[in-house]
């Protein structure tokens, strides 16, 4: 039987894995974190994130091995091109902790040299060792050395938060699991904690607004108090002492002629005593309509925000980010502008988002999309940010990204011109500069497309929409 021998058709980062994706739709992906580095072989359709090294597209895996003195596991990987030159490379996963590495090197002279990896150093950032380009490869010089157990199956997981223990007669079985089951379980369990806290200190701090407001509002209800304390005072004036502290008399306002007590403050004159309680009305009765108001909207906006708290609990992912770069608008904000966005829903794989001003851009490109996703806007003209979502982070076709650039043309002051320059990159080249106007982004990365502008109409019918 002939030797396996993948072949790989990309590799990919995402979060803190890389993914060796081979031809037959297995994925070996290396789980890096801290404390916690291992390999697992994924079945099919495991794998996404962001292209990483196209040097390896199309090579072979020849031989895999385990450094048996330390956590460095090395493959050899050979890449023959259409004109028959072979290219060897090694591939060395270093799944020591505390910062794991994988670190591509290509063979020279029999030696591997570095061309690129993870995480680069120095001899300043590490006295022992470097990882640069252009350098041949060091191992780690470690006293760790690995203790010699005998295991045997079945391997047991006991799944965190639950009873359930599984089973297993293979270890990579079992790191599938762990990773499943612990892993993205663990990041799942953390991401629901973290918004689950941003939204209850939303509605905690909505909570205090509308007790003080509704404090208001009973100070505000008092206006007519305050106008007839003000009266009293008013036709006693003669009778009143500075330093007195109340003020017994008739209230002549009043049918059955009853007797009234407006308390006065001790260190103002009768006027000014007369004054503060015209000023207190005054303020009450301009002020009674507008706190009312803030009420009723504080009412629905906590609804609106307990309502997602609940979204969040079940498991819901938002679409925008909660606890990312700190944001002068609250999360009753975003969603709000979230819901006045103009989206064009293509598919499962696609949306069309576009700001129409300012404070829509800047969410959309600040907020809303993600690494993945893709960025246009006219390159001299003023206009909208539209943002082509790639829901499945799939790559999207270049027709679709015609489209868009199409659609940014439009929304823009170029409206009425044509062959239009559209600048367009993916959302992980955008940088918002410190203290900068709402809507104001830089990029890089980018390519420059002339098109014709297109209405939203017109692109629907074009998708079929």
């Amino acid at each position: 039987m002939a030797e396996y021998r993948p072949q790989i058709e990309a590799v990919t980062r995402h979060k803190q894995t890389v993914g060796l994706c081979f031809k037959d739709g297995r994925v070996l992906s290396f789980v890096l974190r801290p404390n916690d580095s291992f390999p697992v072989l994924l079945p099919s359709g495991e794998s996404s994130g962001e292209p990483l090294w196209n040097q390896l597209r199309h090579a072979q895996v020849q031989r895999i091995w385990l450094d048996p003195s330390d956590r460095i596991l090395y493959l050899e990987i050979r890449q023959t091109d259409i004109y028959q030159e072979v290219r060897d490379w090694q591939l060395i996963a270093e799944l020591c902790p505390p910062r794991p590495n994988i670190i591509l090197c290509e063979i020279q002279n029999g030696k591997p040299v570095v061309v690129d990896a993870l995480h680069k150093y120095s001899l300043a950032d590490n006295p022992a060792r470097q990882i640069l380009p252009r350098l041949e490869y060091q191992a780690p010089q470690t006293s760790w050395s690995p203790s010699q157990t005998d295991l045997r199956p079945p391997f047991t997981l006991k799944v965190p938060e639950s009873a359930d223990e599984l089973r297993f007669d293979d270890v990579n079985s079992y790191f599938l699991a762990y990773y499943t089951h612990v892993i993205v379980a663990g990041e799942e369990r953390e991401r629901i904690r973290r918004q689950t806290a941003f939204w209850k200190k939303a509605i905690d701090k909505l909570e205090k607004k509308l007790a003080k407001q509704r404090l208001e509002l009973l100070s505000a209800e008092a206006m007519e108090t305050w106008k007839l304390y003000a009266e009293v005072i008013k036709y006693n004036l003669g009778q009143i002492n500075k330093g007195q502290t109340s003020l017994e008399s008739v209230n002549y306002y009043d049918p059955n002629m009853a007797s009234v007590l407006v308390p006065l403050r001790e260190d103002l004159s009768p006027a000014q005593n007369m004054d503060l309680y015209l000023k207190r009305y005054k303020k009450a009765r301009t002020g009674l309509e507008v706190i009312t108001r803030h009420i009723a909207d504080g009412e629905t906006e906590l609804m609106h925000l307990q309502g997602v708290l609940a979204r969040v609990e079940a498991g819901e992912e938002l679409d925008f980010i909660v606890d990312g770069p700190k944001s002068s608008k609250s999360g009753h904000e975003k969603l709000s502008i979230l819901d006045k966005l103009l989206r064009i829903r293509i598919s499962e794989e696609f949306e069309i988002v576009i700001g129409r001003k300012a404070s829509e851009n800047d969410f959309i490109s600040t907020q809303l999309g993600r690494p993945h996703d893709w960025w246009f806007h006219t390159r001299i003209y003023r206009g909208a940010h539209v943002l082509l979502r790639c829901l499945k982070k799939t790559d999207p076709p270049p027709e679709l990204k015609s489209l868009c650039c199409r659609l940014a043309a439009w929304y823009s002051k170029a409206r009425s011109s044509s062959n239009v320059p559209v600048d367009f990159t993916q959302v992980r080249y955008l940088r918002k500069p410190r203290r900068s106007a709402p809507g104001f982004i830089t990029y890089t990365d980018h390519q420059t497309a002339f098109v014709e502008p297109l209405e939203t109409r017109k692109a629907r019918e074009e998708l079929g929409l």
